[in-house]
């Protein structure tokens, strides 16, 4: 992928993958879903990884560097995941791969993917899957 591509406003599929991870639960979401709002984007690799730049001046009170993930299934039976990355405040990174490395044959709808919380480090407790 042309690592010099151009910032632009997200397409609706990728708007509503970023959505689908703001219906978790967790610190920073209400941060995060408004900057979500004014984003920029481009894409990073094959998989469609995406470089995030938000136009918001504010930061997130995340715990953690990826407060949320999500998977899903392709139609080949391997399972995608979606990571968003979250540095100094500020969403940097949609992280989109699947466990085997192959190219993603079908995105799945955003209502199929599970979302997960995993606990901060050294907490107790099991992830939220939802």
């Amino acid at each position: 992928m042309n690592q010099q591509a151009q910032f632009r406003k997200p397409t609706q599929a990728e708007q509503a993958l970023l959505q689908r991870l703001l219906e978790a639960e967790f610190p920073g979401k209400e941060q995060l879903a408004q900057m979500v709002q004014v984003m920029l984007v481009r894409p990073i690799d094959k998989a469609g990884s995406l470089e995030l730049r938000t136009q918001a001046n504010t930061r997130a009170t995340v715990v953690k560097r990826i407060p949320v993930e999500a998977e899903a299934k392709d139609k080949d039976g391997i399972t995608i995941h979606l990571l968003l990355h979250v540095v100094d405040g500020r969403p940097t990174e949609l992280e989109i791969f699947k466990d085997d490395s192959s190219r993603i044959k079908h995105m799945p709808l955003p209502s199929a993917f599970e979302l997960i919380v995993l606990p901060p480090a050294g907490a107790r407790g099991q992830a939220d899957r939802r």
